[in-house]
Parts: structure tokens; sequence; C-alpha cells
């Protein structure tokens, strides 16, 4: 094979596994979530797909540069914990490019044995397409199977994103506090239980909002029961869109949470 047939059939492998990875990585949780508003990141889903996909298409690009599968591989890795690490930074904000470098340096290495079989996946695609391209008998069931396992591998690399149950039922739930709260103001009844400790709420709940899921309960303030190992806790950020925004903390099996006013949580 050709270096500049190889190189396009890199790039091409590379956003075709992409596209459906970035897809239902990024969406899986909206459409098991139909109906909870949550929370885009400033690099929004559209766009990640969009860059996302042409960046895998790079990475296969590097992949498929040298005709040694090695120097390609590595180099396809680096490229991709470069370009993961530069869209955790501009999620994270620019405040927080002290804590982005750490998080780079300590888990630089990891990262770079996370995409290394990524990288050997496309060079063994590239491979099979040299059968595929030169007609060789059984060509088309060897294109068949690089596609299907191509997209097997994308769509279950992707749905790995799925949040877990305890993490979807507390963002259930917060909607549905937050929704009481709205309806319990415009009737003139009494806040929820859990919104009393929530300062602002009634000034702000015409506005619309978004539901954000974190692991990191302990930087809410509030008391809560002890939990056993393994219980999942989750931290719910509820962001309304002028920038007044409150969590709660969520410790199953219960499904009333401990709320308060919040200004930045990490």
């Amino acid at each position: 094979m050709s270096d500049w047939r190889r190189r396009i059939i890199g790039f091409l492998a590379g956003m075709a596994f992409g596209l459906p990875y970035l897809v239902v990585s990024q969406y899986v949780n909206v459409w098991m979530l139909r109906g909870v508003p949550l929370f885009d990141l400033p690099v929004g889903r559209v766009e990640t797909v969009v860059l996302g996909t042409l960046a895998m298409g790079i990475f296969g690009l590097i992949v498929a540069w040298d005709e040694e599968s090695l120097w390609g591989v590595l180099g396809g890795a680096f490229f991709g914990v470069a370009i993961s690490s530069i869209q955790a930074y501009v999620n994270s904000g620019t405040e927080q490019a002290a804590r982005s470098f750490v998080i780079f340096v300590f888990t630089f290495l990891p990262r770079v044995v996370l995409y290394v079989p990524v990288g050997m996946f496309i060079r063994w695609v590239l491979n099979q397409m040299e059968y595929v391209l030169a007609l060789a008998p059984g060509s088309v069931r060897r294109g068949v199977v690089v596609s299907v396992v191509s997209l097997s591998l994308a769509v279950g690399g992707g749905w790995l994103s799925l949040l877990s149950v305890e993490a979807r039922q507390a963002l259930k739930d917060a909607n549905a506090l937050v929704l009481e709260g709205m309806a319990s103001i415009e009737n003139g009844t009494g806040l929820p239980d859990a919104l009393i400790p929530v300062d602002g709420f009634s000034t702000h709940m015409r506005d619309s909002y978004t539901l954000e899921w974190s692991s990191d309960v302990d930087s809410l303030p509030v008391t809560r029961p002890m939990v056993g190992f393994g219980v999942i806790e989750s931290l719910i950020i509820v962001r309304f869109e002028g920038g007044y925004q409150f969590g709660c903390v969520y410790t199953p099996p219960g499904h009333n949470p401990k709320c308060i006013n919040i200004t930045r949580v990490r």
C-alpha cells in the first residue's frame, strides 16, 4: 500500500471510529434522562462531536503516517493525550490552569497507555483494508467484519459514558425537586423541606436551569448520613441562567437530599 493511500485510509478510519463513539458518549445520558436539563460544558456536545471526530481523523493519520507501526501508534497516543488535555483545560476554565497542568503531568503515562490500543486498532484496520482494496478472495467479507467490529467498539466505548443508576436517579430526583419548588411558589404553598435551607430560590426560580452530576460530595458543606463501602453518593449542582446555583447531596437509598447554596464546586 502506498504512503498516501495508507494515510488517507488512516484518516478516514479514525473519523469512522470517532464519530459514533463521540455521538454515543456525548448523548447517551441525554437519551437516558429525557426531560432532565443536563448541564453542557463550555465545549458543547455538538462542538465536541465535530471537533472530536476531526481530531480522531488526525489521530488515525498520525498512526498511519509511517510504515513502521510502532512510531505511528506512539505518535497517535501522544496526540490523543495532548488534545484531551486541551479540552479538559478549556472546559475547566483558565482559572484552573495550575490544577489542569498538575493533572496532565500525573495522568500523562496512564492516558498514553489508554490511547495505545486505539492506535493498534487503527493499524489493524489498515492491514485489513489492504486486503480489501487489493480485491483479494474474501475481501467483501473482511470489509464487513472490519466495519462491524469498528462500529461495535465505538458504540460500546461511548456507552461507557453512561452515568450509574444511582447518579441517574439523583438527577431525576433533583429535577423533580426543582419543579416541585417552582410549583409551590407559583401556588403559594410551602417549599419542599429540602429547599428551605436554600436562600434565593423564589427569586431565581423563573429562570431556566441545568443540572450537573458530580461525585465530589465532600465539597458541599452539609451533614449527610454515613454510608457503607461502595455506596455511590451524588452531588447535583443546580445552575440557573442568571448565575444563581445551589447543590444537593443524595445518599442512597433515600431520595431526600441535603441542599444548600454554593458559589463554586470543584
